[in-house]
């Protein structure tokens, strides 16, 4: 039996599937939002601005055989969906944590 492989440039994700009864190693890309440029003094947007975005790339089975290609869809969206939100909170986790190390350090100033 081998593992899914590893994907170091993608944010993984373990999904429980009921429908098949395992764990699916999932791996997403992450895009950050970005804001559009804009026209100086008349503050014309020049370029859109895109939100930031969670792409579901693999699902793995425990035995490392990908079947993203192969799934239905409704649970890759659910897949999707759960993946999004775990990484929002991890983000706001971290972010939180990160704004009390800041106020911690500016009270040992």
């Amino acid at each position: 039996m081998t593992a899914a492989p590893s994907h170091p440039d993608l944010e993984h994700f373990d999904y429980e599937c009921d429908e098949l009864g395992v764990t699916l190693s999932c791996f997403f890309e992450y895009e950050p939002s970005e804001v559009g440029a804009v026209e100086r003094g008349t503050g014309l947007k020049l370029e859109p601005d895109y939100p930031e975005q969670w792409t579901l790339v693999h699902v793995y089975l425990p035995c490392g055989r990908e079947i993203s290609a192969v799934m239905r869809q409704d649970i890759l969206d659910e897949i999707q969906q759960q993946g999004e939100d775990m990484f929002s909170l991890k983000q706001a986790d971290e972010a939180g944590e990160a704004a009390i190390d800041r106020w911690m350090e500016s009270r040992n100033d």
